[in-house]
């Protein structure tokens, strides 16, 4: 067996708003494409502004088939739904500063996968489109000019097997919650399903205060794979895939709050990145974070601080990016995968709790 990188991109230079189109020129198989985006905070700050905010699509095409696609951010919670972990990324507020994010499109189990990869041979005109809108601003956004992307592919040299498929994720649909009510979806029969995650976003909202349960039916309740509440999602994604982590660099004063990307936070703590400055975390809701921060450059007189500092926040929980992960069976064993494609129908009932949240159905199948 031989593995290999290939660079489609290095730190290549970007418009602040485009959708850059990158021909898959290579004929091996490849295992998987990682893109990372970095770009310069503003002048002054970055106020509760990640670049994942600003990457709507990212998408793998054949001339109008859409193969894949989902915004980064979407493309993180499913990496965390994969593997456990969220990919890398280097979140910082402060003025003048390089921000990085990273997201990875798997076509198999895990990396290297010798049996289920993508083969560019299948596809006459392959491509990988990136569409994104840098926010420009001094205090909330970034620098003009200073965005950057690398696409990178893990590609199977030698020791491929006979392919068996390959992993395919889509935004399959999306809406703005009801306070009540049940939300019926008709879901695709085209390939077998692997996951299926629900986005639920709503500031200082969990997302089982969001969404109490979901059901999917195949043949009018013939076969139900799935019929669970969310907040026992929430546990199943707990045990299977422990507490996702994000580190941040924020800039407040005492009695400052900051939002994470983390919708259910369990743990947090903080420190002041600042001499003679103690920070603490004084309370948690939901993907909040607020801090406290003493002054102690008065010796035996400390003081609450303020003026805004630099400081280091460190949060885990569940529902990276209001996401939740439902399997079927086990990630790594096809038989227990759900085969869509022999139904007559399949629906997904999601009941809703709270009005106004940005909610979504993704999907990773099977493309043979």
């Amino acid at each position: 067996m031989k593995f290999r990188d290939y660079y489609f991109k290095r730190e290549a230079t970007i418009s602040d708003a485009d959708t850059l189109t990158i021909d898959i020129n290579v004929k091996q198989p490849i295992s998987y494409i990682s893109i990372e985006y970095e770009a310069t905070t503003g002048a002054t700050s970055c106020l509760d502004r990640e670049i994942h905010d600003d990457v709507s699509a990212i998408e793998l095409v054949d001339g109008s088939d859409v193969i894949a696609s989902l915004s980064m951010l979407e493309w993180r919670g499913l990496n965390f739904a994969e593997r456990g972990i969220l990919p890398r990324a280097v979140l910082t507020e402060a003025g003048g500063a390089k921000q990085e994010e990273s997201c990875v499109i798997y076509f198999g189990r895990h990396a290297n996968d010798l049996e289920y990869y993508l083969d560019p041979n299948k596809y006459r005109n392959l491509q990988l489109r990136l569409t994104h809108a840098l926010t420009i601003s001094a205090t909330v956004g970034f620098t003009t000019g200073s965005g950057k992307v690398t696409v990178r592919a893990g590609i199977i040299d030698e020791g491929a097997l006979p392919r068996k498929g390959q992993m395919m994720a889509k935004r399959v649909y999306g809406w703005t919650s009801a306070g009540s009510g049940d939300e019926a979806i008709d879901m695709p029969r085209d390939y077998s399903y692997r996951q299926l995650l629900v986005k639920s976003v709503l500031t200082l909202t969990t997302p089982q205060e969001i969404i109490e349960k979901v059901k999917l039916s195949c043949d009018a309740d013939k076969y139900i794979p799935v019929n669970t509440y969310l907040e026992d999602v929430v546990d199943e994604n707990n045990r299977r895939l422990g507490m996702a982590k994000q580190d941040k660099i924020i800039l407040r004063a005492n009695d400052g709050s900051a939002l994470t990307d983390i919708y259910d936070i369990a743990n947090a703590h903080a420190r002041s990145l600042t001499t003679d400055r103690i920070c603490f975390v004084e309370l948690l809701d939901a993907e909040k974070v607020a801090i406290g921060l003493l002054d102690l450059t008065a010796v035996g007189v400390p003081a609450w601080d303020a003026t805004a500092r630099s400081n280091s926040v460190v949060v885990e929980g569940a529902a990276p990016h209001g996401m939740l992960a439902v399997p079927f069976g086990s990630l790594t064993e096809p038989a227990g995968w759900l085969p869509a494609q022999t139904f007559g129908d399949v629906k997904l009932c999601v009941t809703q709790l709270t009005a106004g949240a940005a909610c979504a159905v993704i999907l990773q199948q099977i493309r043979t």
